[in-house]
């Protein structure tokens, strides 16, 4: 309903031209789907591919690098640093060198979008997998529960808080990565109908690109906080510390 009305407000404001130029009204918007459908159909999915092959591939790297941090202490500082220093990149800068060195196709938006999503997930796992408290630790030590044992019912149902709240953070990075490297060079997707929107001023083109981003991150953080729901009911919302 608070949806509904904000669009009924904005539609009412440009009617009554109290919004700037450079804002369309939402039916403006609607059109552009209404008369050229193929711009949702044929950008959209690419987008979202591009994001999800990349998160995947950020998620297993992250969750292994993390389980590696945790049962190897020597190597927490290095993994945790280096994950630090890749986030902190900006994306726009990184863009464009990885085009050049992988080229404009679908692999440097892939990497961007993992690269921009593996910082929570690696966080996520770190602090889930020292989440158990030491008292819990010591009775499945006293009970003479084997390590796989005390990883199974302890260690991962204390993670999986954790872990959750990592990838519902990373999944509208990873669309916000892929958009981004799009801008860099490529035919298809919601970052290209962005950029070729921009320069030829076509604003109701530019406002549908950021629906569909929203829409993509959105989708992305209410899937995971659907499968949480589900999966760790016994447990209390987690946040995660950088």
């Amino acid at each position: 309903m608070t949806a509904v009305a904000l669009i009924g407000l904005a539609e009412a404001a440009k009617r009554g031209h109290l919004l700037p130029v450079f804002v369309p009204a939402p039916s403006e918007v609607f059109m552009e789907v209404w008369n050229i459908p193929r711009l949702v159909t044929e950008n959209l999915g690419p987008t979202a591919w591009k994001a999800f092959v990349g998160y995947c591939i950020a998620a297993a790297v992250a969750i292994a690098a993390g389980s590696v941090a945790v049962s190897v202490r020597v190597f927490y500082g290095s993994i945790y640093n280096f994950g630090v220093v890749i986030h902190s990149i900006p994306i726009i800068a990184t863009a464009p060198l990885l085009a050049l060195w992988l080229g404009t196709g679908p692999q440097v938006q892939i990497a961007i979008a993992a690269l921009a999503s593996q910082f929570p997930m690696l966080v996520g796992t770190i602090q889930g997998l020292q989440a158990a408290d030491s008292r819990q630790r010591e009775m499945m030590h006293v009970l003479a529960a084997s390590r796989l044992q005390t990883l199974r019912y302890l260690l991962i149902p204390s993670a999986l808080p954790y872990l959750f709240a990592g990838v519902k953070i990373a999944a509208p990075s990873a669309v916000l990565g892929a958009i981004t490297a799009e801008w860099a060079g490529a035919e298809r997707g919601v970052g290209a109908m962005m950029l070729y929107a921009l320069f030829s001023y076509d604003t109701p083109k530019v406002w549908l690109s950021v629906v569909l981003t929203c829409l993509l991150a959105g989708g992305g953080f209410g899937i995971w906080a659907l499968i949480e729901r589900f999966s760790i009911y016994w447990q209390r919302d987690v946040e995660i510390v950088d």
